[in-house]
């Protein structure tokens, strides 16, 4: 068989390696391999020279992707909308230090604290959950 057809058959043996996994690199590297076998079957270019087109196609390939996935939205107000728990309601157990709560939400105790710094809460009292710090809640009063 020609030189060609090896790097179109590692082509689209990533290429389905890629399908499996899901993760766009393999997809970067599956296009540089192909691209390594276009240019051994136009050039007919030797092994070192595919070896180096398909190396020079996979970096350009990858920063371009790391890139463009840099460049997507990391907006807080995007990640909030789509979280189910922004809105609901908490029970306000105890407080802890550093003005922080210990609230009842969904069945098991929670660690909060008040979004806004004038807002106050008493044991108790309900409390509406309107974002959050990692994994403590950020809640405000109902009223």
């Amino acid at each position: 068989m020609a030189l060609w057809t090896y790097w179109l058959i590692a082509a689209v043996a990533v290429f389905m390696l890629e399908l499996f996994s899901g993760t766009v690199y393999l997809l970067v590297l599956s296009a540089a391999l192909a691209g390594a076998g276009l240019t051994a079957w136009l050039f007919n270019a030797s092994a070192v020279a595919s070896m180096l087109v398909a190396a020079f196609l996979s970096a350009v390939g990858t920063l371009y992707v790391y890139r463009l996935r840099g460049k997507s939205p990391k907006n807080k107000a995007l990640q909030q909308h789509n979280d189910l728990d922004i809105g609901s309601v908490v029970q306000i157990e105890q407080p802890l230090s550093g003005g922080a709560w210990r609230v009842f939400y969904r069945g098991t105790t929670w660690e909060a604290r008040a979004a806004r710094p004038h807002a106050h809460f008493q044991m108790g009292d309900n409390a509406r959950i309107c974002g959050k710090d990692g994994i403590t809640l950020l809640i405000e009063p109902l009223a």
